[in-house]
């Protein structure tokens, strides 16, 4: 058994099937992983604080005909000058464009679906500087939609859960924002095994275009499990996944960016378990030998309610799980032996063989209604003091955006928001404890200004938000922050 990947802040080591050992690596003089995501992490959500003249935000785009109303990229600059951002709307058509300015500590939307009511529209967002941020934002009957754009493109972009069981229904969309031609191939993944379709090997997309593939026109229909590899042969694209819930547990809408590569470490700061919720940590490995991985759990009644001796060895509620190569396995935190119910977070920690892909999917009955939310883990190597929320929170929202210590040092954070005087500290969210390997809910005071919100701690932190369905509907999804990389 061997050493686990460098946790930032402390190391997670294997110390047999029940338990591991917490070591902290944080140094006061330094964070370390702070400025290391490098090329290889590039195509992650993040922010890079540099000296670039601008920066590049490519969305998820949205399907014309779907049932979403409306579609916006949510532009913030909550810097102290006008930020000029230009839209590209990349989709089978030629592209078009637009330009809009921000002004100082505001956000401004640009609607992209136009009036278009068929095909697939996806948004692409270049900044004159580094001080802005985007998101993207879906009006859909059946619960909006906040999903993250990445500042980059990459080679390689991976699903781990896919479904399109009881009608449901799931496209990829692969765009190419360059101005030469990408050829891709792409294979999926189901319980029976891997496929790659010769209709799917050297797939041309066009210049400045996006194209949509529906998974159940390509044989992958009425699929529990469905996890999707993209790889790029000549070009670099981003690549996509829209779904709609209609059956088989679950209920809603997603739209996400693909997983740019696989890792040996995830985060997840919105866990949840309880009677009335299914929950399940959807791992791909997208290797050709095993792996095997474990899943450590952190939250007020866990660390309260676990044995933890004067040697820092806790236990740990999972055994090690192995995950076939080329295969998906479905990890039920509602089967884990020792787990309180209630809210937690967690990190998918591989043991031995290749990085795999994980994603948390969370369905609830509630209210005499139900919803699913599903979202792609925090990259280990991008984790940060600080934190960035282009969209901002809703006034009163509660256990709107949980903050996970992801080191074994004491820390603190501070919750501010940008308005028009700039920013401002939230009542009662100033200096926050903050414990070792523990985890914060925060309620967001009523009075919280519209502008974008940014999480400055003392220690490496990981952030998530539960972002409301609207119309009426019970629920939430889930949506990560933005970590603030500091370039060197």
């Amino acid at each position: 058994m061997r050493l686990l990947r460098r946790l930032l802040g402390f190391a997670l080591v294997v110390a047999g099937v029940s338990g591991i050992v917490i070591v902290d690596r944080y140094e006061s003089g330094g964070v370390e992983g702070a400025a290391a995501a490098g090329g290889a992490l590039s195509a992650f959500p993040q922010v890079q604080e540099s000296r670039r003249i601008s920066s590049s935000w490519f969305c998820p785009g949205a399907a014309a005909g779907d049932g979403v109303t409306s579609a916006f990229v949510n532009i913030s600059n909550p810097g102290d000058q006008d930020l000029v951002a230009s839209v590209s709307f990349l989709s089978a058509d030629p592209a078009e464009q637009s330009t809009v300015t921000v002004k100082p500590r505001s956000r401004e939307q640009v609607e992209f679906l136009r009036g278009r009511t068929v095909g697939v529209i996806v948004p692409q967002v270049e900044l004159i500087g580094t001080t802005g941020t985007v998101e993207q934002q879906l009006d859909f009957p059946g619960g909006d939609v906040t999903s993250q754009c990445v500042p980059d493109t990459s080679p390689t972009w991976f699903f781990a859960d896919g479904f399109t069981a009881e009608g449901s229904s799931q496209r990829v969309v692969i765009t190419n924002p360059y101005p030469d031609p990408a050829v891709v191939n792409m294979t999926y993944t189901t319980s029976e095994g891997s496929r790659e379709p010769a209709n799917l090997q050297g797939l041309i997309i066009a210049a400045r275009s996006a194209r949509s593939l529906a998974m159940a026109d390509l044989g992958a229909q009425d699929e529990q499990r469905l996890a999707v590899a993209v790889q790029a042969t000549t070009g670099r694209v981003v690549t996509s996944r829209i779904q709609h819930y209609l059956g088989a547990g679950r209920l809603g809408y997603s739209t996400t960016t693909g997983t740019p590569r696989a890792l040996d470490q995830w985060w997840f700061t919105s866990g949840r378990t309880g009677s009335s919720v299914l929950e399940q940590l959807i791992a791909h490995n997208p290797g050709t030998t095993p792996a095997r991985v474990q899943v450590t759990f952190f939250g007020e009644g866990i660390t309260n309610g676990l044995p933890v001796d004067e040697t820092n060895v806790a236990a740990t509620p999972t055994s090690e799980i192995e995950i076939p190569a080329g295969g998906i396995v479905a990890i039920d935190t509602n089967a884990v032996a020792d787990l309180p119910k209630g809210d937690h977070a967690m990190v998918v920690s591989v043991l031995e063989g290749p990085p795999v892909v994980v994603e948390h999917v969370l369905s609830q009955q509630t209210g005499g209604s139900s919803f699913t939310a599903v979202t792609n883990g925090l990259a280990d190597g991008l984790l940060s003091p600080v934190w960035r929320l282009p969209s901002g929170l809703v006034g009163g929202a509660l256990n709107a955006v949980s903050v996970l210590n992801t080191t074994a040092t004491e820390g603190t954070f501070t919750v501010s928001a940008f308005g028009p005087g700039g920013k401002v500290a939230l009542p009662g969210l100033e200096r926050v404890g903050l414990g070792p390997a523990s985890v914060v809910s925060l309620n967001v005071p009523p009075d919280v200004p519209s502008g974008e919100v940014i999480i400055e701690a003392t220690v490496p932190v990981a952030v998530q938000r539960r972002m409301a369905r609207n119309h009426g509907l019970v629920g939430f999804s889930i949506v990560g922050g933005l970590p603030v990389q500091v370039s060197r």
